[in-house]
């Protein structure tokens, strides 16, 4: 972002998730573990100047993509820019075949932000007149997973209305962080938020963050260094899945968090701890056509005994994100303490996603054909992230993990046991957490075989 003299506006303040965030950001403010990132594949004839033009349209509608975050002697405060301070930054890649296509693609989404310069960026890498990959990239301080695709639907509602491939959008309002920020600050202070914190402090009270056995002692120092694990699961899996969660009145996200929290205890987590779930604060029919930070990292409980099941587990994963959901406006950041959670699991339902069908396959967007470029990205957060993505294939996890702790062959163990685990909650879901068998059957013949010598 290009930031233009004397086009700023007053300092505002930020929500207490946005302060959490500049907080981490100083602590590594080369690192690009927060940076959202979307990158399309465009086919057919891009016109740049009418591009720049739907950008600006874009941003004048989102006033946080066109936000600076600078510090003051109160701490963060943020600036709102003129919409013609965001320029599309266009990149000539002539010769370049698809895989350095990706590669560059990759590398536009890791480029650190300067938070007091700027949050969001849009690059376009030009191989030719039609054929081009545009990268959409957030600081998360302005943006969550939905507010990227509300931006790339908005930016090619904006392109093609221009361009007369579709009809203009009706009239968009702008949308204002502010009034949501004033919205939290106004429910902390009243009695409903004293409740919601009362509830937090009890469900924390006793419990610690998760935290997964290391490969390497945790370093003094926080690093931000990361990558990533994905786990397919088959669509017969998927298929039996959702048809056991229905039949107990579950959803398939509850289940797998439940053999997800299972899987962690069987990993050396213990008996009682704390992840985090991100759940949306979109509250409002506005909110949810906005871009912003519209996030709530809730801290779920999960206990185990000897005589816990696998049913058990799911029935309280559900219970407790019902009981949570319902305190989601209070934000956790505030209740202190330290570190609530080093581990956090959600939900991504691309189904539901405002630009439906495009990680599935093409679509059209503004005229031009688009194909998802999935460019790895946020890793390093936490000890150990998940995205469950749901759509009409099924279900995949992508698990983003701390490489200054962990190995990748830690990961895939821990998936596999995760997997064991949901296999096992299918087919006798009344079976105790602790007796399910982490080793296949036929493996275990083997190393059976190899103990006694007949290998």
């Amino acid at each position: 972002m290009t930031v233009t003299p004397g086009a700023t506006s007053g300092a505002r303040p930020l929500s207490a998730g946005q302060e959490a965030l500049w907080l981490a950001h100083q602590l590594d403010p080369d690192s690009s573990a927060y940076n959202v990132v979307l990158a399309v594949r465009l086919r057919g004839a891009l016109r740049v100047d009418v591009l720049q033009e739907a950008l600006t349209a874009l941003v004048a509608r989102h006033d946080l993509l066109r936000s600076r975050f600078p510090a003051s002697d109160d701490g963060p405060v943020r600036h709102v820019d003129a919409p013609g301070s965001v320029r599309l930054d266009v990149r000539e890649t002539p010769g370049a075949d698809d895989a350095e296509l990706f590669r560059l693609a990759t590398l536009a989404g890791e480029e650190p932000f300067r938070l007091a310069a700027g949050a969001f960026r849009a690059v376009l890498l030009r191989r030719s007149e039609e054929d081009t990959v545009l990268v959409t990239v957030t600081h998360h301080i302005v943006s969550d997973a939905t507010s990227q695709w509300l931006l790339l639907r908005d930016l090619f509602t904006e392109y093609g209305a221009r361009t007369g491939r579709q009809p203009p959008p009706g009239r968009q309002p702008a949308v204002a962080w502010d009034a949501h920020v004033r919205g939290e600050r106004d429910f902390v202070a009243s009695p409903r938020g004293a409740r919601a914190a009362a509830h937090w402090r009890e469900v924390c009270a006793g419990l610690r963050a998760a935290e997964l056995p290391t490969d390497r002692p945790r370093p003094p120092h926080r690093t931000l260094r990361g990558a990533t694990h994905e786990i397919d699961w088959h669509p017969d899996t998927a298929r039996r899945l959702r048809e056991a969660a229905a039949a107990r009145g579950l959803t398939p996200f509850a289940w797998l968090l439940g053999t997800f929290q299972a899987a962690l205890h069987r990993s050396g987590c213990g008996d009682g701890f704390l992840i985090g779930c991100p759940a949306t604060t979109r509250f409002t029919p506005d909110t949810r056509q906005a871009v912003g930070y519209y996030v709530n990292a809730l801290p779920l409980p999960a206990r185990f005994t000897p005589a816990t099941t696998l049913l058990d587990t799911v029935a309280a994963a559900r219970d407790q994100l019902r009981r949570g959901l319902a305190h989601a406006r209070h934000p956790v950041e505030l209740l202190g303490g330290g570190p609530l959670f080093r581990i956090s699991c959600t939900l991504v339902a691309a189904d539901r996603l405002p630009v439906e069908g495009l990680y599935e396959g093409p679509v059209h967007l503004g005229g031009l054909r688009a194909d998802l470029v999935d460019v790895p990205q946020q890793e390093g957060q936490l000890d150990l992230t998940v995205e469950i993505l749901q759509d009409s294939r099924g279900f995949r996890a992508v698990l983003r993990y701390r490489t200054d702790l962990f190995d990748a062959t830690t990961l895939e163990r821990f998936g596999e046991t995760w997997q064991r685990l949901l296999e096992v909650s299918l087919d006798a879901p009344d079976t105790p957490v602790g007796d399910v068998g982490l080793v296949a059957h036929d493996d275990l013949a083997f190393l059976l075989a190899l103990g006694s010598g007949a290998a």
